[in-house]
């Protein structure tokens, strides 16, 4: 891990592990945490090498902004047991049970993805929040679950007969599939794979398309009027104030979210340095202001303006949407200062 300080606090977080240089490879991730099995990788990125967006979306990845460059901790590959060791056989067993990541490839479809792993279309749309709004390009990371059904979030108030008959499922099957206690006990944010669970209201599938396309702006129609502007700051950048997601160690903006898919405005004047689609991020639009300032405004459904363009404080730059990696229609808003997220909630 070169540049970075053996004697630092960074090292010897990490010093019970191995530390690998290179590029992450994403399906390449473990599935376990086990001692010699699994256990955080960490690869640090130069600040200094162009890299001014390292961000992933994915429950596979957390993203952390550090003080020497950007971090991005992922599992290490597994460590395979020799063959003939007595417990080679439950390990495969136990990573079989595992979701992993499958990189979009030119010419898959949603079917054929579906069909390479033996799950049903559904599943694959189900793991991944999809449905034939989204887009997918080459290159694209997707969740892909071990069976046939749903993978479900433990929130609080859950219990498994009320999981079991959301989804149509025996509490058996789902305790011996997750190999949980015979109490059947569960802890809020634990991920459960349900084997042949099923969602009453299915998608249709997204198209792929290839990694270079380039996406309509979708800005039929009249542009909405400009915000009023007060105040010296930044501006709000739309018009509802609900935050449903605040700035926190791994989450880099703040979340508006608005089911009405409101305009969202430019926060200050600049250019438009990025306006298109980026992974987790959906559309997504850059804006420039100078002096190291950046403002990101993510999921968009419309962009009103292309790359280059200059555009003026509260000037309507977008539509909220819902687009990439997104619970439902909001605004992810993040400020970076030289790169670096910084708390949005202190700007305005």
């Amino acid at each position: 891990m070169a540049g970075v300080d053996q004697n630092s606090l960074l090292y010897s977080l990490v010093s019970g592990e191995e530390i690998i240089t290179g590029p992450l490879d994403p399906s390449a991730y473990a599935q376990s945490d086990a001692p010699g099995i699994g256990g955080a990788r960490l690869a640090v990125a130069d600040g200094g090498l162009g890299v001014d967006i390292i961000t992933f979306d994915d429950p596979e990845v957390d993203f952390a902004a550090t003080l020497g460059g950007n971090a991005v901790i992922a599992p290490l590959i597994p460590i395979v047991p020799e063959p003939g060791s007595d417990s080679m056989e439950d390990k495969a067993t136990a990573v079989s049970h595992k979701p992993q990541v499958y990189t979009v490839e030119d010419g898959d479809t949603i079917a054929s993805i579906a069909a390479k792993f033996n799950i049903s279309t559904n599943t694959v749309l189900w793991a991944n929040g999809l449905s034939s709004r989204d887009v997918i390009k080459v290159g694209d990371h997707l969740t892909i679950l071990p069976t046939t059904g749903v993978l479900h979030t433990v929130k609080s108030g859950d219990t498994l007969s009320g999981i079991g008959e959301k989804y149509d499922v025996k509490i058996k099957d789902i305790i011996e599939y997750n190999s949980l206690d015979a109490d059947g006990t569960l802890s809020i944010g634990q991920k459960l794979i349900i084997p042949d669970g099923y969602i009453e209201q299915s998608s249709s599938s997204p198209v792929i398309i290839p990694r270079d396309s380039s996406l309509a702006d979708g800005s039929s129609g009249p542009t909405p009027e400009p915000a009023k502007i007060s105040g010296s700051g930044l501006l709000w950048p739309t018009t509802t104030k609900h935050i449903s997601q605040y700035f926190i160690w791994g989450h880099t903006g703040i979340d508006i979210d608005n089911r009405s898919k409101p305009p969202v405005y430019a926060a200050g004047d600049g250019k438009v340095e990025f306006a298109g689609w980026l992974g987790g991020y959906g559309n997504l639009m850059i804006v420039n202001h100078g002096n190291g300032l950046q403002t990101y405004y993510a999921h968009l459904e419309k962009l009103y303006v292309s790359k280059g363009a200059m555009v003026s404080k509260g000037a309507a730059i977008a539509k909220m949407g819902s687009t990439g990696r997104s619970t439902g229609p909001h605004l992810h808003f993040e400020v970076r200062r030289s790169g670096r997220p910084i708390n949005p909630l202190g700007m305005f």
